[in-house]
């Protein structure tokens, strides 16, 4: 794709998260995560993506 200064488009593009929030079960891991969704500047995933411990053969590409 080539873009010059009379072409614009709009991209979009895959980034990795600023931060990881891992923890065991009852830590208190969900709890952190719903504080932090109370921020609108903050994004989060749905459900638990359990990248590490069931999909992470799906590699990059899938997170």
């Amino acid at each position: 794709m080539i873009i010059n200064d009379t072409t614009v488009k709009n991209v979009q593009q895959k980034r990795f998260p600023h931060a990881i929030i891992i923890g065991v079960k009852k830590a208190g891991t969900r709890a952190l995560l719903e504080f932090l969704r109370l921020n609108p500047a903050i994004k989060a995933p749905g459900p638990e993506v359990h990248f590490f411990d069931k999909n992470f053969d799906k590699g990059f590409d899938w997170y």
